[in-house]
């Protein structure tokens, strides 16, 4: 099941409300996973299905009903976002060394 995922939008001044939660923008893979009828689904922001480049993104353990909106981010070494490899990752078929 595809849920469009929420754009971000121009503001002409600062975001400050503390009945938000915000977070630091990553540059990654904009993704939407769900989980209905136990089976797992991952699209694209654009409503393409990529389940099939995640397969260890599927293991995970949430209920049914469960829908997450995203950026899926490779790390280097010292754990930083490496927006190069989590392009390679992205337009991999082949599973990544160590991922079941």
């Amino acid at each position: 099941m595809f849920i469009s995922p929420m754009l971000l939008h121009k503001s002409d001044h600062p975001f400050d409300d503390d009945s938000y939660i915000t977070e630091l923008k990553l540059d990654g893979i904009r993704i939407i996973w769900t989980k209905f009828s136990d089976k797992v689904r991952i699209f694209t922001r654009h409503n393409n299905e990529v389940t099939a480049i995640y397969p260890e993104l599927t293991e995970i353990d949430l209920p049914n009903g469960t829908v997450l909106d995203g950026e899926i981010l490779v790390s280097d070494e010292n754990g930083k976002p490496d927006f190069e490899a989590t392009m390679e990752r992205f337009r991999s078929k082949n599973v990544p060394y160590g991922v079941q």
